[in-house]
């Protein structure tokens, strides 16, 4: 398929060592494996960046899965094989899994031996066929994570974790292995079709052609390849910011090979470019790298009324709220890493935004940040061990969805908004601090301190009757609007928990938006659970409330109380 893609990548790669393509200046990670030469006269081997003394420093990037270790969600099981945090057997290991051979790893025990030497055949299959392709390629060196970080080594993977943005972004190409499991399974692998050829007799007369001709269904289409099942990084939460930021990758499919860039999308089975579709117009298609494309020049060619009145930044924001809504649906074997894991991204967008990142959300849109909702809460679980504020989306363990306002503006006015007084992460230790001044790492606490007008839902006291539905809330004022309760995790046992511990519920006004088309208003509220006893020092997110078509709410609101709230 890709004598063509194969061609302009060796003349690219030509004008890099040439120094036509950014030459020397190009930044590298600090390790990378040394492929040797095309025909593979040279055993691969690890290697310190700095000591590349050529002009050419162009490097590939593998992605791929692990495997070896069961993998813990961000978002809610999807599949049968999927896992939960907290299905786990009496040996500590998760139910229904079957844990591939770990990938080769890099230790302090045996860098200096890794430096010498990587055989051929002791490289697992996928990193095996990953230097066949570099070679193939014409390139010298790779990336490849579990050999080039030092895996047992706190400070090294820190360090290399926050250059991950700059890694993949820096890259020539990213392998990345679609249909492997694990490292084990390799890339260079005979294709999967779920069809056989039907044989068919061809006769021309006019052409005096007598024969025999194979008719087969199409190859799966861009969206079924890289869509589970038949993508198995897709999944994945580190491999998104992988795939968004390198600058082309071949992606190595159950049936087909496909290429990627910021200007084509090309599959195997139709070289015809994949067209803007409508898909593409939407700030949830957030998968292809033209999605990441100069913003002044995506809103341009999307054409859309949603960015009408709508600076560059606001579609940074929706773009980052659109990935995050991705992000919190795939998994990943350590829970911990939910933000390291998103680091690169995140660096990138503040690169556009110089704002303060804070666990997730972005302070200069903090409000609209605040209002995300779990898409499906009776599954949804809070994480554990602890990870995020409780007003982060990171500290639910289920996929999240975040507030459709790219249709509405914000009403002005201290009615109509909660100040935010103050927001604080602490990080947890070593964690790095980017020269941004912010921290995108884990974090051990979180807290945020707003004064808004606030109520309790005592005032309503069917608030939690069918607790754990998406319903409008009964008892509530007539005449003001339809108005919607979503819990984050609205579990019978949550909802027993509560009350057995005398916590109350309240709700507390974030903001009021004006839609474009009708003028209708829209406000949103957090569910807030006090501490035990009813103790409202310091209060826990557990919800949002949607009151749509409000009106006449002004006199309504005006009642309630202007409380400073602390929300950990």
């Amino acid at each position: 398929m890709f004598s063509g893609e194969h061609q302009f990548c060796q003349s690219k790669i030509h004008g890099i060592a040439n120094g036509e393509f950014g030459g020397p200046q190009t930044p590298l990670p600090t390790r990378l494996i040394d492929v040797g030469p095309p025909d593979g006269s040279q055993e691969p081997r690890l290697i310190l960046a700095s000591s590349i003394k050529t002009s050419s420093r162009s490097y590939a990037a593998l992605s791929h899965c692990w495997g070896g270790t069961p993998f813990a969600q961000i978002g809610p099981v999807s599949s049968p094989d999927s896992l939960s945090l907290i299905q786990t057997s009496a040996k500590g290991m998760p139910n229904n899994v079957i844990a591939g051979g770990k990938p080769l790893t890099t230790l302090t025990e045996n860098i200096e031996d890794r430096m010498k030497s990587i055989p051929m055949n002791i490289l697992p299959r996928t990193f095996r066929d990953a230097v066949k392709v570099t070679r193939g390629l014409g390139l010298r060196y790779i990336w490849i994570d579990s050999l080039c970080i030092i895996q047992d080594s706190k400070s090294d993977w820190e360090q290399e974790a926050a250059q991950m943005a700059d890694i993949y972004k820096n890259s020539y190409v990213t392998i990345a292995a679609e249909a492997s499991r694990d490292s084990h399974e390799g890339i260079l692998k005979e294709r999967h079709f779920e069809f056989s050829p039907i044989e068919l007799p061809f006769v021309s007369k006019i052409h005096n052609v007598q024969t025999t001709m194979f008719v087969r269904p199409a190859l799966d289409d861009w969206e079924t390849s890289m869509s589970e099942p038949k993508s198995k990084l897709c999944s994945r939460a580190w491999v998104l910011q992988e795939s968004l930021l390198a600058p082309r990758t071949i992606h190595y499919g159950l049936q087909q090979m496909l290429w990627e860039c910021r200007s084509r999308s090309l599959a195997e089975g139709d070289m015809t470019p994949i067209a803007p579709s409508t898909r593409e117009k939407s700030w949830s298609w957030s998968r292809n790298k033209r999605y990441l494309s100069d913003v002044e020049e995506a809103t341009s060619s999307i054409g859309d009324t949603k960015t009408e009145r709508l600076t560059a930044k606001d579609v940074s924001y929706l773009q980052w709220y659109s990935i995050i809504q991705d992000y919190s649906s795939r998994r990943m074997t350590f829970p911990s890493d939910v933000f390291p894991a998103l680091a690169g991204l995140a660096t990138e967008f503040n690169r556009r935004l110089n704002d303060q990142y804070v666990a997730g959300l972005w302070k200069r849109d903090f409000s609209r940040g605040l209002l995300w909702t779990v898409a499906d809460s009776e599954r949804a679980e809070a994480a554990v061990p602890y990870r995020a504020p409780t007003w982060s989306w990171a500290s639910i363990v289920g996929r999240v969805s975040t507030p459709p306002l790219d249709d509405c503006l914000a009403m002005p006015g201290k009615m109509n908004a909660t100040e935010i007084l103050s927001v604080e992460t602490t990080p947890v230790r070593h964690t790095a601090i980017f020269k941004d001044g912010n921290s995108y790492g884990e974090i051990s606490s979180g807290s945020l301190r707003v004064r808004g007008r606030w109520r309790s839902t005592q005032q309503w006291p069917k608030f939690e009757e069918q607790y754990y539905q998406i319903h409008i809330i009964p008892g509530t004022e007539e005449n003001i609007g339809i108005m919607f309760r979503y819990l984050d995790c609205g579990t019978e046992e949550r909802y027993l928990e509560r009350h057995q511990n005398g916590r109350t519920l309240s709700l507390l006004h974030i903001g009021t938006w004006i839609e474009k088309v009708g003028n209708a208003l829209v406000m949103y509220f957090l569910i807030l659970e006090s501490a035990d006893a009813g103790d409202e020092s310091c209060f826990r997110r557990v919800g949002v409330v949607v009151l749509h078509n409000a009106v006449d709410v002004e006199e309504w609101l005006g009642e309630w109380e202007v409380k400073t709230v602390l929300i950990m």
